[in-house]
């Protein structure tokens, strides 16, 4: 490899290298610049959504709590609580008691159309539904048959019966104020109104008419649910609004459900009910759902805000749930399958799925911040959270978008980056490669000259009174100068060389002569003692080939006679057994020819039996004519003529099928005596070729023995004779062996010559090329 190509092969890797380095550091550096602009762009972002959509449901909530307390101070209001509990307080008494009929479908509706009903939304069997029922007094029962059980409106719509079929002061004051209350719950998308006793804890009115209609908040199948926490809550703050905890409410059909409460007080400052709003979660929902549309407002594919109870169980939708369910429950089916079978069931997540996230656990304690965690998929997402307030009550509220998206910008600029720094390695290192070649012709361009002159002097007719220049390069000087040197020492030894080369030359041509004269001779005398070995040879391998042949030949004839022997033996044996198989063809014939004449007497017995066979049929018949004619005393007879004419038809269908086998027996016989007449004829014939292969084998066998004889006198002739063409051939050979040593010595003298004469005119040559 030249110097050239050494800075080439140095120089250009190590730029390349260099150039490698400084576009991955810059390339790490503007990734994870990007990276941690993104992050804290979705850190921004989350927290304003947080923050927005906190602010958001903290307004509605305040809006809703408004309206109550406005809606409990209206006159109206007031009066309907006062008109509802004592019309309550005397619908027992005023009703007819429930009929066995309406019992029983006040339990059915129980039983059947809201246990069905909630099984479909939930995947599981409510446990005991009658027991509710038990639970219920008896002005409840009445109430929930007349206006839900017994009410010819379908669930979901038990509200639009107005009055029930009665004349009670409850179903008259019903009628007066329902049409207010379900107006507002419809203007403001409220799920229930309720007014409840103060005194009793009875709820005295409903607009929606669900299972908590008419029972009692106190003692009833619902006093500890979130109703009758915000029922209690309101009694015992006279001038505040009350707020249960989100949770699943049965009468609801497990549904999340949260109320508020607030007194009813009339002019003179008397708590004449308490009014309770069930929050319209899908609201609180929506607010935090964005109206699902997540992408207008920036949340990408991914993002999403939800809220989290205090047991860590999602309050509202989860969005991967809304867009794409049977993605999510596969998703989630992987880490939960039981709650992904529940969500599947009931047909949300509200309530079933669990959160148990960093971001929660620090929400729920008061907290707001972001971080990086996973989400309740198990997927990383970056996540904003803070603590909402429902009354007394915490929930987590939290903003996430998977990281993957939040970072997919990165990604891209990532992507652009490596193109565009790969571009530029790319001119960088055509440029520097230029330059390099450009840098490296300049310094190895005086040692090319250097290199240049060395060549000439080393190729064709060397002049050795030529001498380098110096050059101005102190390195490349100390090379010109040792040169220099050297080419005159070696001028000095070409000069003593050139003398002793002459010498040598004449010497080598006489003896060259001298061994040429000698290998000729040589020659010939080795030509003709290969030619006589040739003959010798030859005539040893023809007699050797004829004893072997012979040899053969006798053993070939020795195991021919053995196995003409061999064959004869087994010609006789044929001959025999064939002769014994004509005999047993012939006894069989006979045999067969008796069993032909006894299958003919058999069959004229057969015709005897048959002809008998008749004329007792015929006789058998003539009794059972004659005894029919006798009458009475004549039955037993015709009893043993029927009998004897059956036993008379069986004998003929018998022989009838014994001729018909006695006839086949007859053609079988036939057919075995021609065959057996064929096969003895056949047999005769191999009877007559095995006597004349008999004869032949005994006229080969003579003829064997006296080949074996001649064979025997040619094998010994030329035994004898190899043994003395093989001491020919030894002597000579051994005169050969001779002839060839002293052949090579010539040769080995002449080669010897001839090469000393090409080293001497060689080494003239040489020393001839130089200029001295």
């Amino acid at each position: 490899m030249t110097l050239k190509q050494r800075l080439l092969f140095s120089l250009i890797p190590l730029v390349i290298f260099v150039v490698l380095l400084m576009a991955g550091i810059s390339l790490h550096i503007s990734v994870n610049e990007s990276r941690e602009a993104l992050t804290l762009g979705a850190e921004k972002k989350l927290m304003v959504e947080v923050a927005q959509t906190h602010e958001s449901v903290s307004q509605y909530l305040n809006f809703i709590e408004r309206q109550l307390q406005l809606k409990s101070t209206e006159a109206l209001v007031i009066e309907a609580s006062k008109q509802f509990a004592n019309a309550y307080r005397r619908y027992d008494a005023e009703r007819n008691p429930l009929q066995s009929n309406e019992s029983q479908m006040l339990q059915r509706y129980y039983d059947t159309e809201f246990a069905n009903l909630y099984s479909k939304r939930n995947g599981t069997n409510i446990s005991n539904p009658l027991s509710l029922v038990n639970g219920l007094s008896d002005t409840a029962k009445k109430l929930q048959y007349d206006f839900i059980a017994g009410s010819r409106f379908p669930i979901g719509e038990k509200d639009t019966l107005f009055k029930p079929n009665n004349t009670s002061e409850y179903a008259a004051v019903h009628e007066k104020y329902h049409g207010f209350f379900r107006a507002f719950l419809k203007e403001f998308g409220f799920y229930d109104i309720f007014i409840a006793d103060p005194k009793t804890g009875d709820v005295v009115y409903s607009v929606f008419k669900e299972l908590d209609y008419a029972t009692n908040l106190q003692t009833g199948p619902y006093a500890k649910t979130g109703i009758a926490e915000a029922y209690r809550k309101a009694l015992n703050n006279k001038d505040k609004v009350s707020f249960s905890k989100l949770e699943s409410y049965l009468p609801s059909y497990n549904a999340m459900a949260g109320f508020l409460g607030a007194q009813i007080i009339d002019e003179n400052g008397t708590t004449t009910g308490v009014l309770i709003f069930q929050i319209p979660l899908n609201v609180i929902s929506n607010i935090l759902e964005h109206n699902q549309q997540w992408q207008e407002i920036g949340y990408g594919d991914s993002g999403e805000t939800y809220l989290v109870s205090a047991d860590k169980k999602l309050v509202t939708e989860s969005r991967f749930f809304l867009e794409a369910p049977n993605d999510y429950l596969a998703a989630v089916g992987r880490l939960y399958p039981k709650t992904a079978k529940q969500v599947a069931d009931a047909g949300t997540t509200v309530g079933i799925q669990d959160v148990d996230t960093v971001s929660v656990e620090r929400a729920l304690n008061g907290q707001k911040g972001f971080g990086i965690v996973k989400d309740y998929r198990d997927v990383e997402v970056f996540s904003a959270y803070r603590q909402l307030s429902i009354g007394d009550n915490q929930y987590a509220l939290i903003a996430e978008i998977d990281v993957e998206e939040a970072l997919q910008p990165a990604v891209v600029l990532r992507n652009k980056l490596v193109t565009t720094v790969f571009i530029a390695i790319a001119i960088i290192v055509a440029l520097s490669v230029v330059v390099i070649v450009w840098l490296s012709g300049r310094l190895v361009r005086p040692l090319t000259r250097l290199g240049d002159a060395c060549e000439q002097l080393a190729s064709g007719n060397g002049d050795l009174t030529v001498k380098l220049a110096e050059t101005r390069i102190a390195e490349i000087n100390r090379i010109v100068l040792a040169f220099n040197q050297f080419t005159g020492q070696i001028r000095d030894i070409i000069d003593s060389v050139k003398g002793a080369s002459e010498s040598l030359a004449s010497a080598s041509e006489e003896l060259s002569a001298i061994t040429h004269q000698s290998e000729t001779t040589t020659d010939n005398q080795a030509r003709q003692m290969q030619e006589v070995a040739s003959a010798i040879t030859q005539l040893t391998d023809s007699i050797t080939s004829i004893a072997e042949s012979t040899s053969e030949t006798r053993d070939f004839g020795t195991r021919a006679e053995h196995s003409l022997n061999e064959n004869m033996e087994r010609a006789d044996m044929a001959a025999d057994n064939i002769k014994l198989l004509v005999k047993l063809i012939q006894d069989s014939s006979t045999i067969i020819a008796s069993l032909k004449a006894e299958v003919s007497q058999i069959t004229s017995l057969l015709n005897v039996i048959k002809s008998i066979a008749d004329q007792t049929n015929l006789l058998a018949l003539n009794a059972a004519i004659e005894a029919a004619r006798a009458g009475e005393a004549g039955r037993g007879f015709s009893v043993v003529a029927d009998e004897v004419r059956t036993l008379a038809n069986r004998s003929q269908e018998s022989t009838v099928e014994i001729e018909r086998i006695i006839e086949k027996m007859n053609v079988s016989s036939e057919k075995s005596v021609v065959a057996m007449e064929k096969a003895e004829a056949a047999a005769g014939g191999g009877i007559h070729l095995v006597d004349l292969v008999t004869v032949a084998m005994n006229e080969l066998g003579q003829t064997i023995e006296q080949v074996q004889q001649l064979v025997s006198v040619v094998a010994s002739a030329a035994v004898e004779q190899e043994a003395t063409s093989n001491a020919i051939g030894e002597n000579v050979n051994e005169v050969n062996h001779l002839s060839e040593d002293i052949h090579n010595g010539a040769v080995h003298t002449r080669n010897a010559a001839d090469e000393l004469a090409k080293i001497a005119v060689s080494l003239q040559d040489m020393v001839n090329r130089f200029k001295t």
